[in-house]
């Protein structure tokens, strides 16, 4: 596995300066952040108009210096962005620590680049890592004064354990999130059912963008004819004969997972990419902006 210390190194800059100039002609305008809409509501910040009290309402934001004077009760509202927040999860489970380069890298990379958009065009962005529930978070920020602490935060995990995103979302969701955008970066190898997880989100009715990540030897393994081999986040092992036959029925199944996860976020209007970890990441996440999730 690449040293996290050299994992955001100048070339990864210099590749998430060149994704930030050709993402901004994908679209007209610019990124959909710079597209925030106002809401007018009973909570914020900016103070924006005056509406009639209605009976039985909250009466916090009563104007009552209006009623002393006009023998009328009104409330205060405000404005407050009307934007998405962006939830990014990466899975940094055992499983994920294989390969050259390690998928886990990948998926960091995939993460901070996402994360680098985001804050550049002042979406409210989470990191969550996952592994047999959350590993790690970091908090909602928000603005390009945040990026270095999200790189920061990416570097400082390692990946460790078992896989069950039902814990992680159910951990993190039942907080009573604002509806808005996740994306899961991961191989989707959980043995606690990654489709549960995913009808946890429909529940919570937040939209969903699944980035499937893979090794090349993962898809099209080369080995002698008999192997040892060791589950990464269990540490059980088998040794097998590995036959012709063997690796076609692997194949068969390795395609019918993908399309699985695939299939389902077709079914329920998802975004879904497959990569494995040899293609270059900028192009992975132009990918994603052109299925029109990330921008618009």
């Amino acid at each position: 596995m690449a040293e996290s210390s050299t994992l955001f190194d100048d070339e990864f800059m210099n590749r998430l300066n060149y994704l930030t100039i050709v993402s901004k002609h994908m679209i007209p305008g610019h990124l959909h952040g710079e597209h925030r809409a106002k809401k007018k509501t009973d909570s914020g910040i900016e103070f924006a108009d005056y509406r009639q009290y209605v009976a039985g309402e909250d009466t916090k934001n009563v104007d009552w210096r209006t009623f002393l004077r006009l023998d009328k009760l009104v409330l205060r509202m405000f404005e407050e962005d009307a934007d998405l927040p962006i939830y990014i999860f990466f899975d940094s489970s055992k499983s994920m620590d294989h390969g050259d380069p390690s998928k886990y890298d990948f998926a960091r990379k995939i993460a901070a680049a996402l994360a680098y958009i985001g804050l550049l065009n002042h979406d409210r962005v989470s990191l969550v890592g996952f592994a047999d529930g959350i590993a790690q978070e970091m908090s909602a920020r928000k603005g390009r004064t945040q990026i270095w602490r999200a790189f920061n935060f990416l570097e400082s995990l390692q990946p460790s354990g078992a896989t069950s995103m039902v814990k992680a979302f159910r951990n993190f969701f039942s907080a009573r999130r604002r509806r808005g955008l996740v994306v899961v970066v991961s191989d989707f190898l959980d043995e606690t059912g990654w489709d549960k997880a995913f009808d946890m989100l429909r529940y919570y009715k937040q939209d969903l963008f699944a980035v499937h990540v893979y090794s090349t030897d993962e898809e099209h393994p080369d080995l002698p004819d008999e192997v040892l081999l060791e589950d990464a986040e269990s540490g059980k092992t088998e040794r097998i004969k590995v036959t012709p036959g063997l690796l076609d029925a692997y194949s068969e199944v390795f395609e019918e997972h993908c399309e699985e996860v695939s299939a389902y976020c077709r079914k329920n209007g998802y975004g879904y990419v497959r990569t494995d970890t040899e293609l270059p990441f900028e192009e992975l996440i132009l990918r994603v902006f052109r299925q029109g999730r990330f921008l618009g």
